[in-house]
């Protein structure tokens, strides 16, 4: 009988020794240990991310944009989209070639952003009587051309002329033309800057051949017009002379220059003098045309 009890007190002790220890253990971690882990930085940003579609993979998809459907049967640049399909349907989309797009939306379709500065080509300009060469990425043009009297016997060069330079804009190009005398300006039809796709540039050819010149010459109210339509370049030729006032009238209405002006003397030189000074004043380039510069 004394054996067994000297076991139990025996059992009892260790035990008692066991949790006297595991309780020091855990106090030393509490007091020791744990203040100085570390801790988050409650102004650090936390990034949340959502997934949407399939997860497993996504493949290309292209369709024709909008307007250049509605007004070419064959558009020849296509906008990128993305839709899910699945994986299975992926095998060999690690080799396809990546499309070579200009940018989509400005200036081109729909949408037109360039005004707001975005650029809209791949680096080429417009060219018309051999200027243009420092308008690279230009994507608004307007030509405002003379039609009076006395253009009687040159209007078939500007017209064939004004032709190639429409003819040579890129889709994601826009353009307008007005033509002027002492009456009431004439405009391409619709009245406004439209895209430089074939639809368009038929429409245009068709208005320049039902043309005529007569009249005096004053291009102050097609000038007007042409900034009331947002270019970012515009084209003014004439071969003679114009009230002087028109300066005045163009630094009110291009107070911030961001519309370039290239001026043409075609034949005359009686405006020349005038047409260098717009050009100037306006981050524009200026050519006097003679006979000798045609073909």
């Amino acid at each position: 009988m004394v054996l067994v009890g000297s076991t139990s007190a025996t059992v009892l002790s260790a035990w008692f020794v066991s949790m006297l220890i595991h309780a020091v253990l855990f106090f030393i971690m509490f007091v020791v240990v744990f203040p100085y882990t570390p801790k988050l930085d409650a102004s650090l940003p936390v990034t949340r991310a959502e997934l949407v579609g399939d997860p497993e993979a996504l493949a290309f998809d292209l369709s024709p944009v909008s307007e250049w459907a509605a007004e070419a049967p064959m558009p020849a640049t296509r906008e990128l989209r993305f839709t899910p399909r699945k994986s299975d349907q992926l095998a060999g989309l690690a080799t396809l070639k990546k499309p070579e797009l200009p940018i989509i939306g400005i200036g081109a379709g729909s949408g037109d952003f360039s005004k707001y500065g975005l650029g809209v080509s791949d680096g080429t300009g417009p060219e018309f009587f051999g200027l243009g060469g420092t308008a690279r990425g230009t994507g608004r043009i307007v030509y405002v051309v003379d039609r009076s009297g006395s253009m009687l016997d040159t209007f078939d060069v500007v017209r064939q002329e004004l032709k190639r330079s429409v003819e040579a804009l890129r889709r994601s190009q826009k353009f307008h033309v007005i033509l002027f005398n002492s009456g009431a300006p004439l405009e391409n039809p619709p009245k406004r800057l439209v895209s430089a796709i074939p639809a368009r540039k038929q429409k245009l050819f068709k208005f320049l051949d039902s043309v005529m010149p007569d009249g005096g010459t004053d291009p102050g109210p097609a000038m007007r017009r042409a900034f009331s339509v947002e270019p970012e370049l515009i084209y003014f030729l004439t071969d003679g002379q114009f009230d002087p006032v028109l300066l005045k009238q163009l630094d009110q209405w291009n107070k911030d220059r961001r519309v370039r002006i290239f001026t043409i003397a075609f034949f005359g030189a009686g405006g020349a003098e005038l047409l260098e000074r717009i050009a100037r004043e306006h981050d524009g380039e200026f050519r006097f045309i003679t006979e000798d510069d045609l073909p």
